[in-house]
């Protein structure tokens, strides 16, 4: 076995903090090597899904957001975390109708760990073809607020090339689906 094959053994995990959507625990490890690395931090959270919509026109749905961790407004896509005993796919299809009210079927395309470093958090990345006909109301909780639309995708470029999206699902899930798309 190749030295950076070898896995980190967890000796301790202590609890220091613990919510429905985020827990904090400090982890005591022996490395590889041997020696023992104390109070690595790790943060667990929901897994979730990410969404790229797309219509006939080759329009997919970009949202805009404002985020408190970044004071700022974010291009972002449809995502959200999955509900106990849900797949991915029917997290996807539920998220995008509660913030579009699009609807379509959504296919799995890969994963993604966003912060593999501290976090055990998984993204499921999901394709769903809609038909811009097809479409209810916003079905949004108390505190979400969401605006939308259907860009093009040459416009989705020229967002990227001048810095405008900054999210790394986005960009990620951008990465994975575009020999499909």
């Amino acid at each position: 076995m190749k030295k950076s094959e070898k896995r980190w053994k967890l000796l301790k995990s202590k609890p220091i903090f613990e919510t429905k959507w985020m827990s904090l625990y400090s982890n005591d490890y022996e490395l590889p090597n041997g020696k023992v690395a104390k109070d690595y931090f790790h943060l667990a959270r929901p897994n979730y899904v990410l969404i790229i919509a797309i219509d006939d026109s080759d329009r997919i749905v970009v949202e805009k957001n404002y985020r408190r961790g970044v004071d700022d407004f974010v291009y972002e896509l449809p995502a959200g975390w999955l509900d106990e005993g849900e797949t991915p796919e029917e997290a996807a299809e539920r998220e995008l109708k509660e913030e579009t009210g699009y609807i379509g079927k959504a296919e799995m395309v890969g994963e993604l760990y966003p912060q593999p470093g501290f976090s055990s958090m998984k993204a499921y990345g999901a394709l769903v073809r809609i038909n811009k006909e097809d479409k209810g109301e916003q079905e949004l909780g108390h505190d979400e607020h969401i605006d939308y639309e259907l860009i093009d995708l040459d416009e989705v470029q020229k967002m990227l090339k001048d810095g405008k999206i900054k999210d790394m699902g986005f960009l990620s899930l951008l990465t994975l689906v575009r020999n499909r798309i």
